[in-house]
């Protein structure tokens, strides 16, 4: 398949447009670049929505980052919305000022998705110019928030935030934002992620080490990857917090160290 002419055309089957890009060269790269210039505003969102795919797990070139940044200032906004969402969530390992600046540009976006994913953007690099819009998003006058908003919050884990997120910890129908303004909620606690959290990731650890079920521990483990999607830079204080419960246990420290995520984030972050 001819992935840059599919993309223009907009005719092509999903399953087999992802084959063909998956086992794409250099030179649809170079092609995926030039359609970012296209007259079609479609043609443009598919193109910058399929450079994070053309990474095949390595961290995108100068180049795919800075087609990103440009479309930021398209002027249609689902261009602008899907650029930001690849700078922000696609693109999280890159941290130049440039990318920091174009999503700080997308602030006041007239378009709330943008401004959201610009928000949450930010807030995963711990840039210090996401805290006062994530504290004047849980101080909204109508109550309202979003989800990004919460996992914002979270990932810049600022503990005078936490009463503020307290107050949007329930009422949440969609599952997955509910486990993430509960992570928010831990993030954010001075005190720490909780016992409970720390002591149920523990008991999985035990309970696989001596060949048992999972049990309860797979629920404390469910929310521990949503604090360590939002968080990852914590990965050393919870293993650390998860080992000591450990301590003695040689064979479930073992199966921690050696078969977790959380061990693996943490040694990458250390």
């Amino acid at each position: 398949m001819d992935v840059v002419a599919a993309l223009v055309s907009g005719e092509y089957d999903g399953e087999e447009l992802a084959t063909a890009v998956e086992a794409a060269g250099p030179e649809v790269v170079v092609g995926m670049l030039a359609l970012a210039s296209h007259e079609d505003p479609d043609v443009r969102v598919r193109a910058v929505a399929t450079l994070p795919i053309l990474c095949h797990g390595d961290p995108p070139t100068p180049e795919m980052v800075a087609v990103a940044v440009r479309l930021t200032t398209d002027p249609a906004t689902t261009v602008r919305d899907w650029a930001t969402f690849v700078l922000a969530q696609q693109f999280r390992e890159v941290g130049t000022p440039e990318l920091r600046d174009a999503l700080a540009a997308r602030f006041d976006d007239v378009d709330r998705e943008t401004r959201q994913e610009a928000l949450v953007g930010l807030a995963y690099r711990r840039d210090p110019r996401a805290l006062p819009r994530v504290r004047a998003a849980l101080t909204r006058r109508s109550g309202d928030v979003w989800q990004l908003e919460i996992v914002a919050a979270g990932a810049i884990g600022d503990p005078e935030l936490h009463p503020l997120v307290m107050t949007h910890r329930s009422g949440w129908d969609d599952p997955a934002a509910a486990l993430q303004a509960d992570a928010a909620c831990r993030l954010t606690d001075s005190r720490g992620p909780g016992d409970d959290l720390l002591d149920g990731v523990a008991d999985l650890y035990r309970r696989r080490a001596s060949g048992m079920r999972d049990g309860d521990g797979i629920r404390a483990w469910s929310l521990m990857d949503v604090l360590l999607d939002v968080a990852p830079h914590r990965a050393p204080e919870l293993y650390d917090a998860v080992a000591a419960r450990l301590a003695g246990d040689e064979p479930a420290l073992a199966e921690l160290r050696q078969a977790s995520a959380l061990a693996q984030l943490a040694d990458e972050a250390r």
